[in-house]
């Protein structure tokens, strides 16, 4: 083969390694990195899986809830619907045990006033003001509560 000078032969020739380097070994500063990267990965899930427990009760105990609300009120307006003349009657005392009520809020402010800061000091004192006031109130709002609901006009089955 001859070749004039004026064709020149060009060639490529590769030098490369075909191997791959080996990536340098990390520091120990980025292997602690990585670590608490993992580490944080790993309770994050935990994390997920105990929330995701969490809404799957919280949604269980909603609707064991509704249920039992939803039958307490068809409960309550069967009796309504079978008794209107007691419903009228609760609309008619509604108010007196309302103002029972306040009169017990009223009594409560004034001994708590007499009182002052010996109420927060003396076990006894305290003691006296809830047993004295207490239990009246829990069942005045028990029986509104429930009279309120009893003598609703507009209460329909659900």
């Amino acid at each position: 083969m001859s070749q004039s000078p004026q064709q020149a032969i060009f060639t490529q020739i590769d030098v490369s390694n075909s191997v791959p380097m080996p990536a340098p070994a990390p520091s120990p500063s980025e292997i602690l990195e990585r670590k608490r990267h993992v580490e944080m990965m790993t309770v994050l899930r935990e994390m997920l899986v105990q929330q995701r427990k969490q809404n799957d009760l919280l949604q269980q105990l909603v609707a064991a809830q509704s249920a039992a609300a939803r039958q307490r009120m068809q409960d309550l307006c069967q009796w309504r619907n079978q008794h209107p003349e007691l419903a009228r009657d609760f609309r008619r005392i509604l108010k007196t045990v309302g103002g029972m009520q306040s009169e017990c809020f009223r009594e409560l402010v004034d001994e708590a006033k007499d009182k002052g800061d010996g109420l927060a000091e003396s076990e006894y004192l305290l003691t006296e003001f809830i047993d004295r006031f207490g239990p009246r109130l829990m069942h005045l709002n028990g029986i509104l509560q429930t009279l309120s609901t009893l003598a609703s006009p507009e209460i329909s089955e659900p």
